[in-house]
C-alpha cells in the first residue's frame, strides 16, 4: 500500500474513533463514562452489548438520553435510559400521561435500591395474545431513568437494581 493510502486510512480511522467517542461538544466527556449505565457486574443472565445517546420522546417533546443496551438469558433485548432534565419528577409525570385512556392500572409503586420507583405494566401482542411487558421509571436529583423493557418484570427489576441508584 503506497504511503498517501496509509496516511488517508490512519487519518481517517482517528476522525471516526473520536467522533464516536467524544461528546458532541467536543470537550472530551467519554460517553460509556455515564454513572448510571452499569457495564460489568451485571446481574446473571445479562450482556453488555453497547452504550450510545438516543432521544426519547416524551409527551410532545425529544428528550435526549443516555442508553445502554443488554441482552438477557431469554434472548430479549433490554435497556437502561438516563434522562438528564432539571425537574426529573415533573418528566415521569408527563411520561405516565400516555396512560391516561389505559383501561387497566399501568402503575405498581416499588422500591429500587431504597428508592421509590414506578413499575409500568404495558401489553403487546405476542404471537395474536396480548403479553404484559414491564418497565420500572424513577427520578433521581437530575434524572429521569427508565429501565426495561420485558415480559419477565423480574428481569426489569434486577437490571435496575444494577444502577446502583
Amino acid at each position: 500500500m503506497s504511503n498517501k493510502k496509509i496516511l488517508l486510512l490512519v487519518l481517517l480511522t482517528s476522525v471516526f474513533i473520536s467522533g464516536c467517542i467524544f461528546d458532541k461538544n467536543g470537550n472530551g466527556k467519554q460517553i460509556n463514562e455515564s454513572k448510571f449505565i452499569p457495564q460489568k457486574d451485571l446481574p446473571a443472565g445479562f450482556t453488555y452489548m453497547a452504550i450510545h445517546e438516543t432521544s426519547v420522546d416524551i409527551g410532545n417533546s425529544s428528550i435526549n438520553a443516555i442508553e445502554g443496551v443488554y441482552r438477557n438469558s431469554k434472548g430479549e433485548d433490554m435497556y437502561i435510559q438516563a434522562l438528564e432534565n432539571n425537574s426529573p419528577s415533573a418528566l415521569i409525570n408527563e411520561y405516565k400521561l400516555r396512560y391516561k385512556d389505559a383501561n387497566w392500572d399501568p402503575f405498581e409503586e416499588i422500591f429500587v435500591n431504597g428508592h421509590k420507583a414506578t413499575k409500568v405494566k404495558d401489553y403487546t401482542t405476542m404471537n395474536g395474545q396480548q403479553t404484559p411487558k414491564y418497565s420500572i421509571i424513577w427520578a433521581t436529583e437530575k434524572y429521569m431513568m427508565l429501565v426495561g423493557s420485558s415480559i419477565d418484570a423480574q428481569s426489569v427489576m434486577n437490571l435496575a437494581s444494577a444502577t446502583g441508584i
